[in-house]
């Protein structure tokens, strides 16, 4: 009964706000185990057909507090599952679909790389740079090409009195107190469609060991469709979620912001452009915001 109470708890204490002293999930350390994943292609094509299909999920947990006896979330799919006292947990997903029928000329190029650690320079976990050309050829009648690409973030954390290592990642004044109980949820996508000519550029990154920050965007032109898509969703508790209390607390939700945006362009385009951006206000080490956003 009280690992439902806790799941419930978790569940209700959904995501950022704006409230008090600038407050946000803070960065999910992943595990020492860590992994690499690096892909490129480059192709180029003067008829016939071209398809791609690509999926990533990466889900992790950090228990910060380790004396801590709760049951972790991933080890124990087929029960009752919770974090435990100052947890975390974060998700990185990203899908695309690439597919063109009948081409007259075809270019194609991906980069994609997603690592535990830092995949780029940046510190991004994921880094995604992709483009391409396409014109149909003029003796079909059934001649298209279209892009689908999809990124999301997810980082769900109970509160935390440490912070991330020997520096913790709170606002300075706010040292010692803890961070709130958070949950974000944040997802965007591209899309483009042609059954006469399109080019278009896209570029993805998500980073949720470091300072969470998720960025897309798009640069297409041509005949057909292209369009841009976010969904946010934040919501913050009025403390941390302590179930080792002698009565677990569970904090008041305090903020709860919701934010959504499509943009569409259909006919002849000559430029469509669009980036996207969300920053938890959170710095990875204790700077004040406007700092961070200058970097």
């Amino acid at each position: 009964m009280l690992s439902k109470m806790r799941i419930t708890a978790i569940a209700a204490i959904v995501l950022m706000g704006f409230v008090g002293y600038a407050l946000a999930s803070p960065p999910v350390p992943p595990p020492v185990e860590g992994f690499g994943i690096v892909t490129a292609v480059d192709v180029e094509m003067s008829a016939g057909d071209f398809t791609e299909v690509e999926a990533f999920t990466w889900t992790w947990v950090a228990d910060m507090d380790a004396t801590d006896t709760d049951t972790s979330t991933l080890a124990h799919p087929g029960v009752a599952q919770y974090l435990g006292q100052d947890g975390r947990a974060a998700q990185i997903r990203y899908t695309e679909e690439m597919q063109s029928t009948d081409t007259s000329f075809f270019q194609f190029n991906k980069d994609f790389a997603a690592a535990s650690g830092a995949a780029d320079p940046a510190g991004n976990n994921l880094n995604v740079a992709k483009n391409y050309g396409y014109v149909a050829s003029e003796a079909s009648l059934i001649a298209n090409a279209s892009n689908k690409e999809r990124v999301g973030l997810s980082i769900v954390a109970n509160g935390d009195s440490a912070g991330l290592g020997d520096m913790p990642s709170l606002c300075p004044w706010a040292a010692g107190t803890g961070i709130p109980a958070t949950n974000e949820f944040i997802a965007a996508g591209v899309d483009t469609s042609t059954t006469s000519v399109m080019v278009s550029d896209t570029d993805t990154e998500v980073r949720a060991t470091a300072a969470p920050e998720l960025n897309q965007s798009i640069s297409a032109s041509g005949i057909g469709m292209a369009q841009g898509l976010m969904k946010v969703a934040l919501m913050e508790g009025g403390g941390r979620y302590n179930p080792a209390a002698t009565v677990a607390t569970v904090p008041d939700l305090v903020s709860k912001t919701n934010y959504s945006e499509k943009t569409q362009a259909i006919g002849v385009i000559e430029k469509f452009s669009k980036s996207m951006h969300y920053h938890s206000t959170i710095p990875q080490y204790q700077m004040p915001e406007p700092w961070y956003q200058l970097q």
